[in-house]
């Protein structure tokens, strides 16, 4: 996988990312989703979802 803003995001293991870019496409797509979208990818509970989208909002 090539670096992202995910890599740096707190707790996001390579297999996270891999999940989170495979649903939606881009770490633009995913900073626009609704908690729900990213928490509904296995493996990435809710609390982590608002927290990975919380990161991702304040620009890492």
């Amino acid at each position: 996988m090539h670096e992202s803003l995910l890599d740096e995001c707190p707790g996001m293991s390579p297999r996270r990312k891999q999940l989170l870019l495979e649903k939606f496409g881009s770490v633009a797509r995913l900073k626009n989703a609704s908690v729900a979208q990213p928490a509904a990818v296995p493996g990435i509970s809710e609390k982590s979802a608002a927290l990975i989208l919380e990161f991702l909002r304040q620009g890492g």
